[in-house]
């Protein structure tokens, strides 16, 4: 590659501005690298809550299991300048806003924030509500931390988890809008300007809920004093040749503990079957089997899906299989795995 080229791509990849004060919240500490890639030598690690200035931000993106962020290049009284993963810094604000977390034998909490000597309670025992503290940020960069929290089922399982914060204008507190109603987990991210970004499912699970692949994967920024929302996934439902659903059971007039669908799996003849009853607490179907030549098969991937259909497509001369919207399996020669 001809040298000076090569030296355009890197100065393309980094920008310069005005520089900013971050705090690292690694509990563990913030390797510190002489290149903005995970390869990249090491010359230190910063400690937790150490201040650093923000220099560049890169293109260079990195990932750990929960987090998606880019390398930044940094300067600290500790090490100097090198590049860290802005996935563990916050914006330094100076912590204007001290927040107390109270908590009650019977799972409920108190949150307090004080404010020059002034204490207001944002959430009472007697609001009876159940939710963790994800963490304390500045997202809107007006010098007042935001407090992000996570609802819960107190120890049950009965619904889904969803996210929102309190925040500060100067003069009184706001409470945000709900976002996401999930019950596996959510992803805080940051983008190359190392602004918060809030990843969360909608899940359309629950009592009786046979709704399918209505399901959303959103993307939140913090705007002023509420979360805006910049990007939405949709669920995307393959076509199926025959299929078996949770909500079919809502349209039978005689109660029914099962029912079965069949399709010639293997093309030799022999109608084959895929059964399952129904779980009215989630919505969702439940002992799901499928019997290919006489024979149950055992396979855990089905799990506990809304639907289960047949598709065109064929793997080693046997019908693919759908569950839910759109996770396939396909016969290995002895069994259904996922694909």
């Amino acid at each position: 590659m001809n040298y000076r080229i090569f030296l355009a791509l890197i100065f393309s990849s980094i920008y310069t501005f005005g520089q900013k004060n971050y705090s690292i919240t690694a509990k563990s500490g913030l390797t510190v690298r002489d290149a903005p890639d995970i390869a990249g030598r090491k010359i230190g690690k910063l400690e937790f809550d150490e201040k650093v200035v923000l220099l560049e931000e890169t293109d260079f993106s990195f990932s750990t299991e929960q987090i998606h962020g880019f390398w930044v290049k940094v300067k600290s009284n500790s090490i100097g300048e090198g590049y860290v993963f802005n996935g563990f810094l916050k914006l330094f604000t100076g912590n204007k806003i001290k927040y107390t977390l109270n908590n009650s034998e019977d799972l409920q909490k108190e949150l307090i924030a004080t404010v020059d000597g002034k204490e207001t309670v944002l959430i009472s025992f007697e609001d009876e509500g159940c939710f963790d503290l994800i963490e304390i940020q500045d997202y809107n960069g007006d010098g007042y931390e935001e407090v992000l929290l996570e609802t819960n089922a107190c120890g049950g399982n009965c619904c889904g988890n969803s996210l929102f914060t309190f925040s500060f204008n100067g003069n009184e507190f706001r409470r945000s809008a709900y976002i996401g109603y999930y019950f596996g987990g959510m992803n805080l991210n940051y983008d190359q300007q190392t602004n918060r970004q809030f990843v969360v499912e909608t899940n359309s699970i629950g009592a009786g809920n046979t709704a399918l692949c209505e399901d959303l994967e959103e993307t939140y920024v913090f705007d002023h004093h509420d979360f805006k929302l910049i990007q939405s996934k949709g669920d995307h439902k393959l076509i199926t040749l025959i299929e078996l659903k949770s909500s079919d059971f809502l349209s039978q007039e005689a109660e029914t503990d099962y029912l079965t669908i069949a399709y010639d799996l293997d093309g030799n003849g022999v109608m084959d079957q895929i059964s399952g009853s129904y779980w009215e607490r989630w919505g969702i179907l439940h002992d799901c089997t499928i019997v290919l030549n006489n024979e149950t098969l055992d396979i855990e991937a089905i799990g506990s899906p809304k639907r289960i259909g047949v598709l065109a497509s064929k793997t080693n001369n046997v019908n693919d299989i759908v569950i839910e919207c759109d996770t396939v399996l396909i016969w290995n020669g002895i069994n259904y795995e996922k694909k």
